[in-house]
């Protein structure tokens, strides 16, 4: 009786599965005939050409490697269907770097497209030529481009951006200034899509040109909500780079400050010398070293960390920087302003990530008594996944680091869950540790009797927990229960 009922299910199983497929291509990827696929390319039926792509696209999917069919596929760029050329795009677009040459003998078809009536087929056709990485008709892809990126479709627009970084990469210096103007044009497009396109492009091809961000910045900022949630994170970052290039660091800011007041040791590498800020606030000679630490966070903001990284000494550093003497206000700074306003918004974001990019440049850019709007963004990000809580909390040990009254009312948010992941409740004690006060140190000391008992922390209680006690050695003596931690 059990085996009848079970192989009466396993036939209702396939059956609901079969009619589910119905009309649609599943079956494709279930049976794919790779024998009758030639004939059907030969076709005079658009139908049977497009079941052959279908199939092909689906050995593709698979993992199979189908470009012998590529010479047969190529011939049918020129048909009028836009769903056969839609298929035979999609399949040279993913072989186009691969048979370049082959693909070479359709080139007159692809410019022929890029004068089509549809936008979509025009897009095609600079995606593909853009991905034939040969260097003979680079000045080709090079005028499509540029034509392109003066489309009236959006989405071509947006391809012609995002087929400049592939342009880049074949090395032609002799087009870098034809490149980087058309950069320009696409940055100032009225399209939040094109933008942020455009902003990936800058960030490839030309960082370094913060010219063209100059000409656009308050555009850019103003465009700045509008923009996909992965382009607003590489434009939060541009424009952050052009406002210290330009302006130098917020003397206001919290991040400034934090990192004048405390006392820090710079070896010069290869000698004896060492460069140490005095403890004395009067000491004339602190305002050099103030000078030469706002130096090198200039410097590692606009060269980046990898480079910035890779010198070879502390002085090649401080003196490859931009002007150390070179402050701005947030109050009476225009830039500033207009780039703390765009990214208040972004606080709220729905990406984790985008989040992160505008706290950070409010904790570099925002006067001390306006940092508290980013404290709960981060909290509430807190409540993601386990990999984006990771990463938040990294960012906030570093806050909490240099300005610990921070988050020193939300202790709470920071008592380990039996649930997080080991590396999540040692940062939660590192922070934790940042920021216990007189009026909190007995609750986190509470909640460490409970969390004691779980093995796998019990060291770095014990840990934080003395370094509680060096901090806060006066309340510590009064907590009850204490011993038993």
């Amino acid at each position: 009786m059990f085996t009848q009922f079970g192989a009466t299910a396993e036939t209702l199983s396939k059956a609901s599965t079969i009619v589910f497929r119905i009309g649609t291509d599943a079956h494709l990827y279930d049976d794919p005939d790779v024998v009758s696929i030639a004939p059907l390319l030969d076709s005079k039926f658009d139908s049977e050409i497009c079941e052959a792509l279908k199939r092909l696209l689906a050995l593709i999917a698979q993992g199979f490697d189908v470009s012998n069919f590529f010479p047969q596929v190529v011939k049918n760029v020129a048909s009028q269907s836009l769903e056969v050329k839609k298929l035979v795009y999609l399949y040279l677009l993913h072989y186009a770097e691969k048979r370049p040459n082959e693909a070479l003998l359709s080139i007159n078809y692809f410019q022929k497209d890029l004068g089509d009536f549809n936008p979509l087929v025009r897009a095609w056709a600079l995606r593909t030529m853009a991905g034939i990485r040969l260097h003979v008709i680079a000045p080709l892809v090079l005028l499509a481009v540029g034509k392109c990126a003066r489309d009236p479709s959006v989405y071509v627009r947006k391809c012609a951006a995002n087929a400049l970084p592939k342009l880049h990469d074949l090395r032609l210096e002799e087009s870098t200034t034809t490149i980087e103007e058309t950069i320009g044009v696409l940055l100032s497009d009225k399209s939040p899509g094109v933008v942020g396109a455009a902003a990936a492009a800058f960030a490839s091809v030309c960082p370094n040109n913060l010219s063209l961000i100059g000409r656009n910045y308050k555009r850019l900022c103003e465009t700045l909500p509008d923009v996909e949630e992965w382009g607003q994170i590489i434009l939060i970052g541009i424009l952050l780079r052009y406002v210290i290039a330009r302006h130098g660091l917020v003397k206001e800011s919290i991040m400034l400050s934090s990192w004048s007041s405390e006392s820090y040791n710079f070896e010069n590498e290869g000698s004896d010398t060492s460069f140490a800020r005095k403890e004395n606030a009067d000491d004339p000679d602190n305002g050099i070293y103030d000078s030469e630490l706002a130096s090198m966070i200039s410097s590692s903001y606009l060269e980046g960390p990898d480079k910035y990284l890779s010198r070879s000494s502390y002085a090649e550093r401080v003196t490859s920087g931009m002007d150390s003497s070179c402050y701005t206000s947030a109050k009476s700074n225009d830039d500033v302003k207009i780039l703390l306003q765009c990214t208040s918004p972004l606080l709220w974001s729905h990406n984790s990530a985008v989040v992160l990019a505008a706290a950070g440049v409010h904790w570099i850019m925002a006067p001390k008594e306006d940092i508290n709007k980013i404290v709960k963004p981060l909290l509430f990000l807190l409540r993601s996944s386990n990999s984006s809580k990771y990463v938040v909390l990294c960012n906030i040990q570093v806050f909490t680091k240099a300005a610990p009254s921070l988050f020193s009312t939300h202790f709470e948010e920071f008592f380990i869950s039996s649930s997080d992941p080991y590396r999540i409740k040692a940062l939660k004690l590192e922070i934790l540790s940042s920021i216990a006060t007189d009026s909190s140190i007995s609750a986190i000391f509470q909640e460490f009797q409970v969390k004691f008992r779980e093995r796998s922390i019990a060291d770095w209680i014990t840990q934080v927990s003395g370094t509680l006690c060096l901090q806060l050695n006066k309340k510590v003596l009064g907590v009850p229960g204490l011993g038993s931690v």
